[in-house]
């Protein structure tokens, strides 16, 4: 896990270093993510556009062989080779971004170990000292205390050499992060009850993100939804098809508010900007592919053509 997970953690680290901001360090993940992954998108977007090219001859073959589920997947499976189409690249480029939500999450979760790179006795005997000095309380499992500590040690100098002095000779390899962004603590799991222990700008702004994070994914599922349908008509529309997006258009954005209120707000600050940029991306994405549908359109009723012509 360490090594999957160490380039992630030092790209981040890298763009806390040099901008000396967490939330900015996180941004620029989330651009330098989707840059990268940016050809798979495309690809993705253009098998999409042609599964939609073939939503009316699928409703014939459903009309045709509808009784005789194995003649019909026969058919479909011809039809999808015919037309050069694979039914599940469409799809499979969406789940791509979900390794590397796990993966932040955990290097979020534990910064100690995967961006400071202390070994596991170490970290406990830091998570101890900070315990130790009687003055601090960590909630959570030693995961979420790993990171509270993280987050202690820039700005308070008892807990800063309560755990240098804990790690002993791996001192060098402490990096003091300021997870605070805004006035928000990006290293907290933001609350429902935010009124607990007092209303404050801190405490209201940690409940907001997940909330916009939701929104923006709402937003975002809408517009894809609407790119991979421009080519459609209702002619060729796929009613069971439609309404499988309209669920997940909402599903989606419910699990990232799940998402939001039990992750590190870190977390719901990737997870908005990767909205975003996936939102941009998807413009792009259909005005490259748009001449591209005009095409492949000319080339299937070319096709649609010459077969009639040959039962003629």
């Amino acid at each position: 896990m360490g090594i999957i997970l160490k380039p992630f953690a030092w790209l981040l680290l890298f763009f806390y270093n040099f901008f000396s901001s967490y939330g900015i360090a996180l941004i620029l993940f989330a651009l330098v993510v989707k840059l990268i992954l940016f050809p798979l998108s495309l690809k993705g977007k253009k098998s999409m556009i042609k599964m939609n090219l073939l939503s009316g001859k699928m409703q014939q073959l459903q009309k045709q062989y509808g009784k005789d589920r194995e003649r019909y997947q026969m058919e479909v499976q011809k039809l999808y080779e015919k037309e050069k189409v694979n039914p599940m690249s469409g799809c499979l480029w969406s789940f791509l971004p979900l390794p590397i939500l796990m993966a932040l999450y955990y290097i979020i979760r534990r910064p100690m170990l995967y961006m400071m790179c202390l070994k596991e006795d170490q970290i406990s005997a830091a998570i101890e000292a900070v315990k130790n000095l009687g003055t601090y309380t960590l909630s959570g499992n030693a995961a979420y205390q790993e990171m509270q500590v993280s987050g202690l040690m820039y700005g308070h100098p008892d807990v800063l050499t309560a755990v240098q002095n804990a790690v002993g000779s791996a001192v060098d390899k402490l990096e003091i992060i300021n997870f605070n962004c805004l006035g928000l603590d990006l290293s907290q799991v933001p609350k429902l009850k935010f009124w607990e222990g007092g209303i404050t700008w801190a405490s209201v702004g940690l409940f907001l993100i997940p909330i916009v994070v939701t929104l923006l994914n709402l937003g975002y599922s809408k517009l894809s939804q609407r790119t991979n349908n421009f080519n459609k008509n209702e002619k060729n529309s796929n009613p069971t098809a439609d309404q499988t997006n309209k669920i997940m258009t909402f599903v989606m954005p419910i699990m990232y508010l799940w998402f939001g209120f039990i992750m590190p707000a870190g977390m719901c600050v990737y997870m908005a900007f990767n909205a975003i940029f996936m939102a941009i991306q998807e413009m792009i994405c259909a005005r490259m592919l748009r001449g591209k549908y005009a095409e492949m359109e000319a080339a299937r009723q070319k096709r649609i053509e010459e077969e009639k012509a040959r039962e003629k």
